[in-house]
């Protein structure tokens, strides 16, 4: 008996189709989660967080750390 027939026996290929589900779910529940009108501002603040150095456009010193 050969290992491939062994393993074609067993019906482990469940596992994989599992796998391939769960994997879509959660990417589908983060493109639903990253282009949500809610998190909108949430993500404009990330984008632009490391343009801030803590200086102002007058050149002062951020009063946070």
């Amino acid at each position: 008996m050969r290992l491939s027939e062994i393993m074609r026996a067993a019906g482990l290929h469940v596992f994989a189709e599992i796998g391939l589900v769960m994997f879509l779910a959660i990417f589908a529940g983060v493109l639903v989660y990253t282009f949500a009108k809610r998190n909108r501002a949430m993500f404009d603040r990330a984008r632009t967080a490391p343009l801030h150095d803590g200086t102002s456009a007058s050149g002062e010193e951020s009063a946070h750390e």
